[in-house]
């Protein structure tokens, strides 16, 4: 058996939290001009590859609604790997979802970054990442993001990525509803009432600040949009908003909210609060920022 046979590849695809997000626009191809500051967070999915026959893909785990087969972005982003590189997708991929769909923190787009990272090591391609992007790309908006595994200022439809020289790092807590919202409900809502819009603004040039300070300079243009689309999800905001002096802001165009903290006993202490606050199913978590780059996120064993 050659040694590709053999190697098992494991990867973790860790979540984002977007601290800002400016809506600038409507493109001419159909995609919303962006802005966003986002930063990865220890909250992952976990993929096993290895060579196989043939494509095939296992989803395990706790996260309800995730996609299988062909749907999964995992199994399309194997596929197009291996279109990419002139051979046959010869991979079973076992997924174990933690990060829940549909929250906006990116765990689908995560999930087929790691896919196209560890498929570059099992099938030794020796790819860079110029090259691995060029696939990301045409997988989804936020895939190349996860290519970097650094805090990044993502522009145009999310395909400009600018990573951050100075990133922040701390501990949120994250507030997850058992609820769902779709990116399309978000953005139909947005184009519906042409919600007033942020300039483009750079909170990140006051790093390093403290917490709460980073709090107050923090935005998403589509809160509004996302809480006339899920009322839940507006009176969960309305709940924990300015807890304790804390602002609570929403990740991406997903229904997960966050606030920020410098000290992981300070966090801990405001979820126990904010959890006597919220409905039955709400998840709160406190999850810390990782500085990781893609090549601490796989690990290859032999078989």
């Amino acid at each position: 058996m050659d040694t590709m046979a053999r190697q098992m590849i494991h990867c973790r695809a860790p979540g984002k939290v977007n601290l800002t997000l400016a809506i600038l626009g409507c493109r001419d191809d159909g995609f919303h001009e962006l802005e966003s500051w986002i930063v990865p967070i220890d909250w992952c999915d976990r993929l096993e590859l290895c060579q196989a026959e043939g494509l095939s893909l296992r989803v395990i785990g706790e996260a309800e609604g995730a996609p299988i087969g062909s749907e999964n972005l995992v199994w399309q982003a194997a596929d197009a790997m291996a279109q990419a590189a002139g051979r046959e997708p010869n991979v079973a991929i076992t997924l174990e979802k933690t990060i829940p769909s549909g929250t906006g923190l990116g765990g689908g787009s995560s999930d087929a970054a790691a896919t196209l990272l560890g498929l570059n090591r099992l099938w030794e391609l020796g790819w860079s990442t110029e090259q691995l992007r060029a696939v990301a790309e045409a997988l989804g908006s936020d895939v190349p993001l996860f290519l970097t595994g650094q805090s990044a200022v993502v522009r145009g439809r999310g395909e400009r990525i600018e990573p951050m020289p100075t990133a922040w790092h701390g501990w949120f807590v994250l507030i997850v509803p058992p609820f769902r919202l779709s990116t399309e409900a978000v953005y139909r809502q947005w184009s519906r009432t042409a919600e007033m819009k942020h300039a483009p603004a750079a909170p990140w040039t006051a790093l390093p600040c403290p917490s709460a300070s980073l709090l107050d300079k923090l935005f998403n243009d589509l809160e509004p949009a996302a809480f006339r689309a899920e009322p839940r999800l507006a009176l969960l905001h309305t709940a924990v908003n300015g807890l304790r002096g804390r602002a609570v802001r929403m990740t991406g165009s997903g229904t997960a909210l966050f606030t920020l903290f410098d000290d992981p006993t300070e966090a801990e202490s405001w979820r126990r609060a904010a959890a006597a606050l919220v409905p039955a199913g709400t998840v709160l978590r406190v999850i810390s920022t990782i500085p990781n780059h893609p090549s601490d996120l796989i690990d290859v064993c032999g078989g």
